[in-house]
This record gives structure tokens, sequence and C-alpha cells, in this order.
């Protein structure tokens, strides 16, 4: 009885989006490091992710000391001073002109 009750409560769209949400959730961090080592996105980076937060705070006038520490937000002022997004991009341009390379038995063979 109380199983046909909750039949009835939840169709089977629900329990689909439901599953294809928690497929989503087990799966983001493994296919962002696999973009990631193909060069297709950056790389995780907590500095990175601490900066930005940073960034976000100050948009809404919020004081990103408080929020995160004054600590976390010294260390991702200096690495955002010390080229953190353009040395994050240059790993992730270098690996994707990696992966066009063909590697030696792709390589069209020269005529001798």
């Amino acid at each position: 009885m109380l199983l046909r009750m909750c039949a009835n409560c939840v169709n089977t769209a629900d329990v689909v989006a439901g599953q294809l949400l928690l497929v989503a959730a087990v799966l983001k961090e493994p296919a962002h490091r696999a973009l990631a080592s193909i060069g297709a996105v950056t790389e995780p980076h907590p500095i990175a992710r601490d900066a930005r937060t940073a960034a976000f705070l100050r948009s809404l006038a919020l004081d990103p000391d408080e929020v995160l520490g004054a600590e976390v937000v010294r260390s991702a002022e200096a690495w955002v001073a010390n080229g953190g997004y353009e040395a994050l991009e240059a790993r992730r341009l270098a690996r994707k002109r990696s992966w066009a390379r063909p590697i030696g038995s792709h390589r069209r063979l020269a005529p001798q």
C-alpha cells in the first residue's frame, strides 16, 4: 500500500531526472580533469578558485577578508600578481598544442 502511494507521487520523469543529476554530480570532477589533461579547459586550481571568490565578493561590495580570511585573500592576491591566470592559460595552451601534434607513427614519411 505504501509503495503504491509513493508510485503515485513520483513519476518516471522525476526518477530519470534525479538519476541524471546524480550521475552528473559524480562525474563532474573526473570529466573536468580529463578535459584539462587535453587542454580543453583550465586545470582546477584551489588558489584560482579563491581569487575568483575574492573578486566576486568585492563586486558585491563585501569584504573578502571577513568571508575567506586574510591569509587566503593575501595568497590569492599574490598568485594573481605573479601572473596566476596567465600561467594557467599558458599551461592549458601548451597541453592543447601537444595533443594536436602527431605522434611519430602518424607522421607522414618523407620520400627518399
